[in-house]
């Protein structure tokens, strides 16, 4: 191969001209003129896409404002990756423009606004990213965009971006391949200044080109040889023939030497001087990059800093093509090898791996995997690995127990569970034939319990973790802390919450030593969704804030760990009604909850997202969310979401009166959702809707009230046994209202003052304002004749609280600022009279308060029920109280018990 300064010592007369850009000084101007955010240019390969964002770039950097590249290459196509691009770029311009950020994080739109002055942001190659994820994740950032920062794209394929009604609205110019190709005056300028052709000469090329940039480029270089070829051929239209024509004419033109240069730097996706160097064994690499660029050769740089250059895509094949045939197979293999080695060597292992594959070395390219496979499964770069696994012979594979290990998690998250349920059972078998010890079969277990989760076969999931945790030790740290989330989750759907509270605090520490960030947000999100089934709201909020915290600051950026974090949080924020922070966090994060394929984190957040949606007038958007639900869990096998999606629907109908049609989609639901839930799971995701709570609120709405209570009190007692006092909340309320429907307000309103007495501490909101009407009728009976009339219950903090719940439903504040100061409220309470109760019935307000009978009293107390009850008549009559549940709530008012 000749040396490099052979061929930059000689510059061909075509390159004389100078750079080949022409300067769309229109297309320019009218993004220059506008106010819009996003700059979107669609079209096929060769329209001058990259072009146009290069000269933007540079009219951004003379007008004094940042500019930041996000360009993918064949190993990019995973959201995670897009937005770990995404954020590395926004932290380089913050660093280079002097803003400042408080803290580490993953929000991509605070990133952006930390960005010190105008900035662009340029996404070439976009459709290399995974479409649908990406598209929404990028939705969202540009609705977000502060002034002064735009995004511009360069695609082959039209994103879904709602470009149209963003256009609309001003806030988008959307370029096709019509804007994109050259008028007929640009066409004269680009090849009469280059190949001297007259008007009507450039007039026939340009009609039988319709102005297609590549091809102009093309003719330029193929005409200045003076041949005739070219042109001739263009009076059967550009076909791919003609491309290749073309391409193989601009190929001839050039020195041999020239040639030996792009046939030899040609197989790489992306080049650099120091791989130019390498591959050529010359030192001159980085000035053969810009001599090939600058002089047109289709060869352009993907960055600001010119650093990493790719061909053009149509040249770039043809090259790759005149290679093969020009060379044998042994000097093709050599090349990948050589390319492969040294990308492995610079640690980018993942461009090395298709190298080695390219030149067929299968075991080069799994032991490469192999040092990678456990960082794309921490980063979830799932997509990757998936496709470089699938590219390996069986056999290979099959020998190796960290790519089986990697492949199995890889495809149960990526919901192809048949393939990761082969791959187990490939394993399991191994494993008996070699009489694997005993630890090695617990790891297995382990590695089904991944594919199990996402196949939400949970009862499975729970034993296998339960029996495999058992011979794991320390240093099975990542499987062990897998064990103990899959075992706690299977023991909370159980309300053994105690057990599962254990566990996952063992859990944590494990998964933080294995850097395991998905299995560590997987615990946050069980351990807090367990804490709002037992009413404990402020504590979860405060927990899965922390969590999120904690993940932006050391988690890498794309993770879909922050979705299972988000989901809960969001639903939180959603039930204590802040209602603008609970969608931004959903929204922030729902391309990466959609991502993820455990249920209840998916859907919680898609419901949360959707009764948002309905709360501010966008029922579209609602039902959208829906089906995406329906559609999802019929797609993969998953019934829950199913069944999430469809009760939602029967919600919707009941609420707005429309019994018939709530009836119909009733009947879609599945059985268990009549069903008892005692000696069932009980699910987060479920206990408040799915599992008999729609089947019961159909019931009181459409009248059978008798039949209604039946199941409501059956359920209360579950309910109440299994400590699910958010769930218990739900039951009391449709109980009171079907009683307050049926004519029994005076017993319909003792039992919602059950229910509000519940939900006080926690302040609890959505869980009464979503029941509509008949529930704030009854909020409101309960704050204008039950306690605004009763001077001993008009300080008290219940009554505060049914005061915010009708204000909230009024559409007023519910924040915590609206409730008196605690000191106020203090004082108040000492100030009420209370001295006429008995040692012995402060005694009995002590037993109530923890939950004892009548029979346990007359136990304690050595007395017989008779007297329990005459002493609870006497204690009512003195707190003015009408039951057990009251007369706690009036002694921890009046400070008499804890």
């Amino acid at each position: 191969m000749g040396r490099n300064e052979n061929i930059i010592g000689k510059k061909p007369p075509e390159m004389e001209s100078g750079p080949v850009d022409l300067r769309r000084e229109s297309l320019l101007d009218r993004i220059q003129s506008s106010s819009a955010q996003l700059i979107l240019a669609q079209a096929p390969a060769g329209y001058g896409k990259s072009s146009l964002l290069r000269q933007l770039a540079a009219a951004e950097v003379e007008s004094g404002g940042a500019v930041g590249w996000i360009t993918p290459v064949s190993q990019d196509g995973d959201l995670s990756r897009f937005v770990q691009m995404f954020i590395a770029t926004c932290e380089r311009l913050i660093e280079d423009t002097g803003g400042k950020l408080r803290r580490t994080t993953r929000d991509i739109p605070a990133l952006i606004a930390a960005i010190n002055g105008p900035a662009l942001l340029l996404l070439d190659e976009y459709d290399q990213f995974a479409h649908g994820q990406a598209d929404a994740l990028l939705g969202q950032i540009i609705a977000q965009l502060p002034p002064g920062k735009r995004i511009a794209v360069a695609t082959r394929t039209m994103p879904d971006l709602a470009s149209a009604r963003l256009k609309l609205a001003g806030q988008a110019i959307v370029l096709g391949s019509i804007d994109l190709r050259f008028d007929l005056g640009e066409s004269y300028q680009f090849l009469s200044e280059r190949c001297r052709l007259g008007l009507e000469e450039v007039r026939e090329l340009h009609g039988r080109i319709d102005g297609w940039p590549a091809a102009l480029q093309f003719i330029n270089l193929s005409l200045a040889s003076h041949k005739q070829g070219a042109a001739k051929a263009l009076r059967s239209g550009m076909t791919q023939e003609v491309v290749d024509y073309l391409a193989q004419e601009v190929f001839l033109l050039q020195s041999p030497e020239t040639r030996e240069a792009l046939l030899g730097i040609c197989l790489a996706d992306r080049l650099c001087s120091e791989l130019v160097n390498h591959k050529l064994g010359g030192t001159d690499g980085r000035a053969l990059l810009d001599r090939l660029s600058d002089g047109g050769l289709f060869l352009d740089p993907v960055d600001g800093d010119r650093h990493w250059f790719r061909f053009h895509p149509l040249f770039g094949d043809f090259l790759r093509s005149q290679l093969q045939q020009e060379s044998s197979p042994d000097a093709l293999t050599q090349r990948h090898v050589r390319i492969a080695d040294w990308f492995a060597a610079k640690d980018m292992r993942e461009v090395a791996i298709s190298h080695y594959l390219a030149a067929g070395r299968q075991e080069s390219a799994a032991a490469c995997l192999e040092e990678v496979a456990e960082q794309l499964v921490r980063e979830e770069r799932l997509g990757l690995l998936v496709s470089l696994l699938e590219q390996l012979d069986q056999h290979v594979l099959f020998g190796s127990t960290k790519l089986l290990d990697a492949a199995v998690i890889a495809y149960g998250f990526r919901r192809q569970f048949a393939k990761a349920h082969r791959l187990l059972n490939h394993c399991e078998t191994a494993l008996a034939e070699s009489d694997g010890d005993t630890v090695a079969a617990a790891e297995l277990e382990v590695r089904r319990c991944f594919v199990l989760a996402a196949e939400d076969r949970v009862v499975e999931m729970g034993e296998r973790a339960r029996d495999a945790e058992k011979w794991l030790g320390d240093d099975q740290g990542f499987s062990k802390g897998v064990a103990f989330n899959a075992y706690a989750f299977w023991l909370g759907a159980q309300s053994q919450f105690p057990e599962a509270h254990e566990l996952l605090l063992r859990a944590r520490p494990l998964h933080e030593k294995a850097r395991n960030y998905f299995g560590r947000s997987y615990a946050n999100a069980i351990h807090a969704s367990l804490k709002i089934s037992q009413g404990l709201l402020g504590e979860a909020i405060d927990d899965l804030r922390r969590a999120l915290r904690e993940l932006d600051v050391e988690g890498p950026g794309g993770i879909m760990a922050g979705g299972v974090v988000a989901a809960p949080l969001g639903e939180a924020l959603y039930e204590r009604n802040e209602i603008d922070e609970a969608e931004r966090v959903i929204t922030d994060y729902l391309p990466l909850i959609q991502q993820q394929s455990i249920v209840d984190p998916l859907c919680s957040g898609v419901v949360t997202l959707a009764r948002i949606a309905r709360l501010k007038g966008k029922p579209e958007y609602a039902h959208e969310l829906f089906e995406y639900l329906i559609d999802s869990g019929h797609k993969y096998g998953l019934s829950r979401l199913v069944d999430c999606g469809r009760a939602e629907l029967v919600r919707e109908a009941v609420l707005q009166g429309d019994i018939s049609t709530a009836e119909r989609r009733f009947g879609a639901l599945a059985a268990e959702a009549r069903l008892p839930t005692e000696g069932q799971l009980i699910y987060s995701s479920g206990e408040l809707e799915v599992q008999r709570i729609t089947y019961v609120r159909l019931l009181v709405h459409k009248g059978a009230h008798a039949e209604a209570r039946a199941v409501i009190q059956s359920e209360i007692r579950t309910a109440t046994a299994k400590h699910r006092v958010r769930r218990l909340i739900r039951l009391k309320t449709l109980l009171a209202i079907s009683l307050e429907m049926d004519g029994q307000l005076a017993h319909a309103r003792r039992v919602m003052m059950e229910a509000v007495a519940l939900a006080a501490p926690a302040r609890m909101h959505r869980i009464f304002l979503d029941e509509g009407p008949a529930a704030i009728r009854m909020l409101n009976h309960l704050a204008n004749e039950n306690l605004t009339h009763d001077p001993d219950w008009a300080v008290d903090d219940v009554a505060r609280y049914v005061k915010l719940l009708v204000k909230a439903a009024e559409g007023g504040t519910t924040e915590d600022s609206a409730i008196p100061d605690s000191a106020d409220m203090e004082d108040s309470l000492l100030s009420r009279p209370h001295e006429n109760l008995t040692p012995r019935e402060i005694d009995i307000l002590h037993f109530l308060a923890r939950g004892h009978s009548n029979k346990d009293l007359a136990d304690r107390l050595a007395v017989s029920q008779n007297t329990v009850k005459f002493h609870l008549r006497n204690v009512f009559a003195k707190l003015e109280v009408g039951n057990r549940m009251q007369a706690v709530q009036a002694a921890r008012h009046f400070k008499l018990i804890e």
